[in-house]
């Protein structure tokens, strides 16, 4: 764990107001010109001065040829430069008293014996001059709400309220890109890489206190302190949720591991252990990881776990009702008053028999009916909702009343609206806008939904145990 003067420091420098970015290119194929490009097009308000004594300027930014020459404080390093040209630069950043240094280059405890060494070097620079750094071999980070876009991938994606934590740089930028086609956006992205200084729990710790993330969605394959990351974690859950997504599981894919970050995967089992009583939700996907983020960062936790489901066709909820019943929801049955306020609303000549899920058949597809029977459900006895809704080009998606009974029962209510990506996507950007928590897919609908139910008994759990 960081020093306070670190972790002061490593605040600093995840929230920078000026970087220099050593290696820079021109080349537009190269990944020295990612982080000048990415600032620039994140309209970063900071200070930029790329660095590299080829180069005059770099996309109109003066270019400097070494850190010292810049004559100004410097919140962040970032270093582009192999791993054996990285320690003098790095060494020459806590000199000059940058407040932290990231480090792209692999090639370190990863690869060899020699990789060994020079990243315990470069653990002595970082203590010595107190300087916290990220990585080595990572992608970098990036601060959303402050246009800190400084990895040298670029995608797309805006402000929000989750933030990644990954120990790959790919797995992290799917987690990232399927939440931006779940129209959610980051806060931050951190790319942990080989976690030589900075650990996960030095950014969940930074990134805690920081009102813009409301969730943290990590992807881990080893942990060399696990002790601290469980007693962080157990402090962070119980006030903000965290998703976490493990690999190794197997014994090749811990050797694979091995030769990526040079972390140590240890037995899955002990991992999960430690998960579920640290109070993470576990998740077997990126994917997963992003519709678990998504509901947990948009929606209130259930007061219970009776769930209502309601489709005008019944495969999506019988597919969603299995995972549900799975991960422990129940489903009672509906009251006598809500069943004759139903067949008020559609008849009372239903072609089914009413219960719960709730199939209101054909004439559930008509808006009127379907908002109608959503107004009879207002008032019944249950701790969340699981609404399907199929697209059709000649019918109009009940947005606007499925957002007033989302705010009205101020229960987690997960919509599915069976459609394709590219059929779905302004509908899905609106749900969005309006807070409407909305899948493509019944499998996912009910991820999310248990996500929540996990976390809401993890949290009665330890106020059991307080107690």
């Amino acid at each position: 764990m960081l020093s306070d003067v670190m972790m002061e420091k490593l605040r600093k420098a995840l929230n920078p107001e000026s970087v220099a970015i050593v290696g820079t290119s021109v080349d537009q194929v190269s990944a020295g010109i990612g982080p000048v490009y990415n600032l620039v097009s994140s309209f970063y308000r900071g200070k930029i001065f790329p660095v590299n004594p080829k180069y005059e300027n770099v996309m109109g930014i003066k270019c400097y040829p070494d850190l010292r020459s810049i004559g100004e404080p410097l919140d962040l390093v970032i270093i582009l430069l192999n791993q054996h040209a990285a320690m003098d630069i790095l060494e020459e950043a806590g000199k000059l008293g940058a407040n932290g240094a990231v480090i792209v280059a692999g090639g370190f405890k990863e690869v060899d014996e020699d990789g060994k060494a020079l990243e315990e070097r470069l653990q002595k620079i970082s203590a010595k001059y107190e300087i916290p750094v990220i990585g080595p071999n990572t992608h970098g980070f990036s601060n959303f709400h402050k246009g800190f876009h400084s990895i040298f991938w670029h995608f797309d994606t805006f402000p929000g309220e989750i933030a990644v934590i990954s120990q790959s740089g790919g797995v992290g930028l799917t987690i990232a890109c399927s939440l931006r086609t779940m129209m959610c956006g980051l806060s931050h992205f951190v790319g942990v890489g080989n976690g030589a200084v900075t650990e996960f729990s030095d950014y969940l710790q930074v990134l805690n206190l920081d009102p813009n993330v409301r969730v943290f969605s990590l992807f881990v394959e080893g942990l060399e302190n696990a002790r601290e990351f469980y007693e962080c974690a157990r402090k962070i859950t119980a006030k903000k949720p965290v998703v976490v997504y493990k690999a190794g599981k197997n014994e090749e894919v811990a050797k694979a591991t091995l030769t990526h970050t040079g972390s140590l995967t240890g037995e899955y089992d002990l991992y999960r252990a430690m998960f579920k009583q640290a109070g993470l939700v576990e998740v077997d996907s990126a994917w997963d990881a992003a519709v678990a983020s998504k509901a947990l960062a948009m929606l209130n936790l259930p007061e219970g776990d009776r769930v209502c489901a309601m489709t005008f066709t019944a495969g999506p909820s019988i597919v969603g009702m299995d995972r549900l019943l799975d991960a422990g929801w129940k489903f009672p049955d509906i009251s006598d008053h809500a069943r004759q306020g139903i067949r008020s609303v559609i008849g009372e000549k239903t072609p089914v028999e009413l219960q719960n899920p709730i199939d209101l058949t054909g004439l559930g597809f008509l808006p009127q009916n379907y908002s109608g029977v959503l107004e009879v459900l207002r008032d019944e006895s249950f701790d969340a909702f699981f609404l399907v809704w199929s697209f059709s080009t000649l019918v109009r998606i009940p947005i606007a009343e499925i957002e007033k009974f989302v705010k009205d029962v101020k229960k987690p209510v997960v919509m599915v609206l069976l459609a394709n990506q590219y059929e779905a996507e302004r509908y899905l950007e609106e749900l969005a806008r309006r807070r409407v928590c909305c899948y493509l897919t019944p499998e996912d609908g009910a991820t999310a939904l248990n996500a929540l139910l996990r976390r809401y008994k993890m949290l009665n759990r330890d106020r059991k145990v307080s107690n």
